[in-house]
């Protein structure tokens, strides 16, 4: 019987177009007990592979074929490639290493396959479809019985007679229907046009039925026979790896799990002596902690966490935990997160269990600028053959496909950039579609439209995980392949979840841009900071939502959470992160919270076994641990069980039969403790409801902590605060929204200066004086010779002896950075620098000095015109605008318009208003109808106010808010007093305002 040894998957960038799962379904459909999956240089769709087999009851074999001169744009020559396939695990071993040396190395273009036998690999089958390559097989010793010959139909060269020969159909497609998706692969991932990719096959290379590949290789039943001789051989099974855990040195005669023992109970009496972690409760939950750990055999990987935790700590860096850890004990007594779980009722089993065959994820949280040189260390601590870091798959998107597919089919750039201009935006991707600007194609382009969309979904490049990082014994090349990213570093070619599924074990160090702007602000405040819980000023803060700059409750609908949830400290600010997540904000449940919260509704729980259960949430289920306590006192379950009931729900998504089963299971449970069962089937069609959004309790409450921290800072020490901020912010807004807010907050801005300035922001004389960094366009060579060059006489000796590029000078004169350097008067901005950029374009730096003439200016509207063009310049140069707010130079013209500033629209509730503002966000979604609406902050000089055009008004107006503005604004506020918004109906552009009267003429 047949079996395809010989078959390319999507992973093979450029070449195939199937996904491996379509093709262990379409196996099954012709009857193949086999399959193997031979992608050209890569192993990156094995693991997948292995599973999705399984779950459909094909055999998976994992192989890789390999070329001379492949590369990331080069799809290889397929004269003199080499298959090869995994017999066990050794064989997978030498892949693994084989496609590490190819990849791996400084060099992205592969070189001669043969070279792989240098590595001596072990448990290979070897096969060509070039008689030269066999024979050169042969002749370096690999024996007869390990080499085949790929008799490839069509188009193959007749077999040489002195080795057995496999029947090969060459796959690259699963049908032939493809073969127009498989080129324009080709063109894009060579970037030609459309037809002039190399290596593009013929519809026959398709997955062919058994009836098909019979006919094929009528006359050769011996070529067909010999396939499922070599697959029954092949026996590696990727679905049974056993956990990898990295080994760590500890002390003779002690085994790592007495090692993290010692430690524990070490650091625990170390919290004892501090007032902290007291009473029987810590010592019975670390037993029974370290009693699991030990049972999953998983001290190995807590003790290289903690290492590198000591050595962040040692650094100076701040770490803060993630996810579902925060919920360890160990992990807190470790020192990577500050979150005592004990005292915040914080479930170990929903982090690791004995009944969870999965293992856990330590992500951690460190200062993003120094994020990098931990990561570094660790490479040198475990040593770089135990280390890499992790890959993402990045997919093909809607905008990416068609700009890419309409590329390689010939539309040029002016006709692609109009046509990617009319595609809704990223945010809507993955909702109904909209339709696409038809009238902008021609007829053959609008006939591809089909294929392009297939595009959408598959893989297009590798990339490298913010901070995933793996470590393997003895090496981790023997586990994973790797390959050299674009950016330098070598990576796993498996990404996430086909590590996890391997055993690997995975650790996520992950740059926080609020640890660095924390770890800034510190610096510049002379004494210890002790950030109090429950402190009046700062709770003052959150209740009034000055929020903007602030981690995680910056957003808008955090922001009106917090205004109508009473705040008392930073357990309430927890419970605002969680009613914010889109399941609980989508319904009834975040309104419900409040008003339970405000004591407006009575607290009850879905059932009255589970009102202990959700005593501190108001008796709802907010946190995924609500769902498992929830489980646990209707069942009787162990909190481990409930946990693995949770897991299942979440997991059996919309199957219907695994959701039968499982609401069964709790029906039964609960009417054996005496529950009614209708009782008990509406309470499980509750947690059913709730299960698949819910958010967990230890990641909010380590996020709720960091928050609160922010929040205090900003409310005691704006300065030192902002410095962090504005130098590190990766948040909602635009660095324009959040810098006018810390101005707002009583912050004085001042621009950049080549006298004044330092590398990055710093106080000055009460306000904050903005960093060389902040100029975009400014390398980190240049500013460090702009400061350590100075002083400067004038703008002559700056060019002389910081030598800017021409777009480096550009930007400190247009900016300000250089004003009252001669002849750079401050009081001729910006006529003397736009006179002296335009000499720098046409004669250069050096004359640019020479025979230049400041004009002089006169008119009436003059000053708004200079204040207004340096706020331009600012925007586009610093992104923010520190010498003015736009909408404050423009104020005076806004009032003549009839625009009323945002800080007057709360008490113009129900009454129609005219306002003027730049845009702070927007978010466009769709209504169940399909429909599209906008949500906008907009914001002026004064502050924040939102805004919502709901569908007729954004159908009329053709999606009005496309740029930051300033736009001219018509609606009617809407909302109460902590929600004052407006409802749009009208949405003009600032420079086409007209006066109310003069409109209505």
């Amino acid at each position: 019987m047949f079996v395809p040894l010989h078959v390319k998957s999507e992973h093979s960038l450029g070449l195939g177009t199937a996904p491996v799962e379509d093709l262990a379904r379409r196996a099954v459909e012709h009857g193949f007990p086999a399959l193997a999956v031979t992608d050209v240089e890569t192993l990156s769709g094995q693991v997948r592979l292995h599973h999705a087999a399984r779950h459909v009851g094909v055999r998976a074999i994992t192989g890789v074929e390999l070329r001379r001169d492949f590369g990331p744009r080069a799809p290889g020559r397929k004269e003199g490639r080499l298959v090869l396939l995994a017999r066990d695990r050794s064989g997978y071993e030498s892949l693994c290493r084989i496609v590490t040396v190819r990849r791996g190395g400084r060099t992205r273009v592969t070189g001669d396959p043969l070279e792989c036998l240098a590595l001596a690999p072990r448990g290979l089958f070897y096969l060509s479809d070039d008689a030269r390559i066999v024979d050169a097989l042969l002749r370096a010793g690999v024996p007869s019985a390990d080499v085949r010959f790929l008799w490839v139909r069509p188009g193959g060269e007749l077999p040489p007679a002195h080795v057995r020969v496999v029947a090969d159909p060459d796959v690259v497609m699963l049908d032939r229907a493809d073969v127009e998706l498989h080129a324009l692969l080709a063109a894009i991932r060579q970037r030609v046009p459309y037809g002039r990719a190399t290596g593009v096959e013929d519809p026959e290379r398709h997955l062919p039925a058994r009836r098909e590949i019979e006919e094929r290789f009528a006359g050769a039943p011996d070529a067909l026979a010999e396939c499922r001789v070599v697959a029954e051989a092949c026996r590696l099974d990727l679905c049974a790896a056993p956990p990898i855990i990295p080994s760590v040195a500890v002390t003779a005669g002690e085994t790592p799990d007495d090692a993290l023992e010692s430690r524990c109970r070490r650091r625990l009496m170390d919290a004892r002596s501090q007032g902290r972690c007291g009473g029987e409760l810590y010592d019975l939950r670390l037993a029974r902690e370290l009693d699991v750990v030990r049972a999953r055999g998983l001290a190995g990987m807590f003790l290289v966490v903690g290492e590198i935790g000591a050595h962040a700590r040692a650094e100076g860096l701040e770490i803060v935990g993630r996810g579902s850890a925060v919920g360890s004990l160990v992990v807190h007594l470790l020192g990577l997160s500050s979150v005592d779980p004990v005292a915040h009722g914080l479930l170990f089993e929903r982090f690791l269990s004995r009944a969870r065959a999965d293992l856990p994820d330590v992500d951690l949280d460190v200062p993003s600028h120094r994020r990098d040189a931990l990561l570094a260390w660790v490479f040198e601590r475990f040593g770089a053959e135990r280390v890499a870091m992790v890959a993402a798959h990045q997919t093909f998107r809607r905008r990416a496909a068609f700009r890419e597919g309409l590329h390689a089919l010939g539309m040029g750039g002016p006709d692609l950039a109009r046509f990617a201009a009319r595609l809704p935006s990223e945010e809507l991707e993955g909702e109904v579609d909209e339709p696409l600007p038809l009238e902008l194609l021609t007829a053959k382009q609008r006939a591809w439209i089909p294929t392009i969309e297939r595009l959408i979904g598959r893989p297009r490049h590798l990339s490298v995980h913010p901070g995933g990082v793996v470590i393997a014994d003895p090496r981790i090349d023997l586990h994973a392949p790797l390959e050299r990213a674009p950016k330098g570093v070598r990576v796993t070619q498996y990404d996430l979840q086909s590590l996890a599924r391997l055993g690997l074990v995975k650790i996520d160090l992950l740059g926080n841009r609020a640890l660095t702007a924390i770890e800034i602000a510190l610096r510049w405040i002379p004494q210890p900071v002790t950030f109090t819980d429950g402190d009046p000023e700062t709770l003052a803060t959150l209740r009034e939502a000055r929020t903007v700059g602030c981690f995680q409750i910056e957003t808008p609908a955090v922001r009106l959470t917090l205004k109508r949830l009473p705040i008392h400290g930073v357990k309430d600010l927890v419970d605002a992160l969680a009613i914010v997540r889109p399941g609980p904000a989508a319904g009834e449940a975040k309104d419900a919270f409040l008003r339970r919260a405000r004591g407006e509704q009575p607290a009850l729980a879905p059932h009255p076994l589970l009102h202990d259960a959700l005593r501190a949430t108001h008796a709802m289920l907010v946190y995924e641990e609500d769902v498992i306590a929830a489980i646990a006192a209707m069942t009787g379950a162990s909190i481990e069980a409930a946990d693995a009931t949770r897991a299942a729900l979440v997991d059996a998504g919309d199957d219907a039969d695994r959701l039968r089963s499982l609401e069964r299971a709790f029906v039964d449970a609960g009417v054996a403790r005496g529950v009614p069962p209708d009782e008990a089937r509406a309470t499980w069609r509750a947690l059913a409801r709730f299960a698949s959004y819910a958010f967990n309790r230890a990641h909010a409450t380590s996020y709720g902590q960091l928050a609160w921290r922010c929040a205090f800072l900003k409310t005691h020490h704006a300065l030192a605060y902002a410095c962090g901020v504005l130098d590190s912010y990766g948040g909602q807004y635009p660095l324009r929204t959040v810098a006018a807010e810390f101005a707002r907050a009583g912050v004085p801005l001042l621009a950049p200066h080549v006298r004044a300035s330092e590398e990055r922001s710093v106080p000055e004389a009460g306000a904050l004086r903005l960093g060389l960094s902040s100029i975009q366009r400014l390398t980190a060579a240049s500013r460090a010779r702009v400061l350590g060059e100075r002083p400067y006489r004038d703008l002559a000796d700056l060019i002389a002896r910081a030598a800017p590029t021409r777009p480096e000078l550009e930007a400190l004169v247009l900016c300000g950075a250089c004003d009252d350097l001669e002849p750079l008067a401050r009081r001729d901005y910006p006529f003397a620098h736009d006179a002296f950029v335009r000499r720098l374009r046409s004669v250069g730096a050096a004359r640019a000095l020479e025979e230049l003439v400041v004009p002089t200016a006169r008119g009436r509207e003059l000053e708004r015109y200079r204040r207004l063009v340096r706020v331009y310049h600012e925007i586009r140069i610093l992104h923010m605008h520190p010498s003015d707010h736009p909408m404050h130079v423009l104020r005076d013209e806004a009032t003549r318009v009839g625009c009323l500033p945002s800080d007057a629209l709360a008490q113009r509730r129900g009454e129609r208003v005219r306002f003027a503002g730049v845009v702070a966000a927007g978010r466009r979604l769709r209504t169940r109808g399909g429909a599209v609406m906008q949500f906008v902050t907009f914001e002026d000089e004064r502050g924040l106010i939102e805004a919502v055009v709901f569908p007729g008004v954004y159908a009329a107006l053709r999606d009005p808010i496309r740029n930051p503005g300033p736009f001219l604004v018509r609606g009617e506020v809407a909302g109460d007093a902590s929600d004052p918004h407006l409802v749009v109906s009208d949405v003009l552009p600032f420079y086409l305002r007209r006066a109310p009267e003069a409109r209505a003429r």
